[in-house]
């Protein structure tokens, strides 16, 4: 029978935070790095005042801002020697695009999403493209060659589709996935999705699942299949994440924007594309120069610089 200490419970309660001096040393290091790092963070977030440009250097971006929103609103506004003709925008040749009113550049712009995956199944889906004015479609839409939706989710009729990737069921073909015995597979939508629905996906197990719907959460959706290179869980496999490129089709009506004018810093604060540094510059921005005209006007911000720009507007809307 184990023998009961006859020491006081104090002193054996004193033995368990006896600490030599070696640990006394660390402990005491790291206490004052937390309180440090404590003491940053809460500067950054509620202390430091929201440094915001004014008077010439101010004015000069603006008038800056807005010769550039002039210059793509001329570029974007339908030419008067437009060319109409039946065509499918899959594939087709920038000199084709420019007879039909874009620019070289609007071309090269559709060349790029062709480049990273995207294609044409509907009418809709080239409405979209934002190098594309909707009076300039208004002209165009007759004479597309596309269906103007599709009969089933993620399959396209076999009459409107070109080439052996297609099969008879409207299907997609992946030569390297039937080698691995995955068959045919149908593409699947990747802002609706759900965890269930993308673990019945070959190479995708409930930790991708769960990085991709996570990280679709905080974005809004996405607008891109190359912004799967940015889920955590797929930064360091990119031949996984070509994989599931192949698997995925795209739907960006259903993606998710904030109102331009009604945002808060802590609905924006969590974006990727903005974090909270910028939130709380933009509201401050907002208050101090009123309400937002058009999403461009963000730019006037000290924050917003060409990058944050370019990857956070789309996810914004006029309101």
């Amino acid at each position: 029978m184990r023998r009961r200490s006859t020491r006081p419970w104090k002193e054996e309660l004193k033995d368990l935070f006896v600490l030599h001096r070696s640990e006394r040393q660390g402990f005491t290091w790291l206490v004052v790095l937390c309180l440090l790092a404590a003491g940053w963070a809460t500067y950054e977030q509620w202390v430091r005042p929201d440094v915001l440009p004014d008077g010439p250097a101010l004015e000069v971006a603006w008038q800056a801002m807005r010769a550039e929103e002039e210059r793509g609103r001329a570029e974007r506004a339908p030419r008067a020697d437009v060319r109409l003709f039946a065509f499918d925008p899959n594939g087709l040749a920038t000199s084709e695009w420019v007879k039909l009113g874009l620019s070289e550049r609007q071309a090269e712009a559709v060349h790029r999403f062709e480049e990273h995956g995207g294609r044409f199944r509907t009418k809709r889906d080239l409405a979209r493209m934002r190098v594309v004015d909707p009076a300039l479609f208004a002209q165009w839409e007759p004479y597309i060659q596309l269906p103007d939706s599709l009969p089933k989710e993620g399959r396209i009729p076999y009459a409107e589709r070109s080439g052996s990737q297609w099969d008879k069921e409207g299907q997609r073909k992946d030569r390297s996935d039937r080698a691995e015995g995955y068959g045919r597979l149908a593409l699947v939508e990747i802002n609706t999705a759900d965890t269930v629905r993308l673990v019945q996906l070959p190479g995708i197990g409930p930790a991708f699942a769960r990085g991709i719907v996570k990280y679709r959460e905080r974005l809004g959706g996405f607008l891109d299949l190359d912004q799967l290179d940015e889920v955590y869980v797929l930064r360091d496999k990119p031949e996984a994440r070509e994989r599931l490129k192949r698997l995925f089709v795209l739907d960006t009506s259903a993606v998710r924007r904030h109102a331009l004018n009604r945002f808060t810093a802590d609905e924006l604060g969590p974006h990727p594309y903005a974090g909270w540094k910028v939130a709380k510059a933009l509201v401050a921005y907002r208050q101090q120069h009123g309400p937002f005209a058009r999403v461009a006007d963000i730019k006037g911000c000290a924050l917003v610089t060409d990058s944050v720009y370019r990857r956070l507007a789309p996810y914004l809307e006029a309101d």
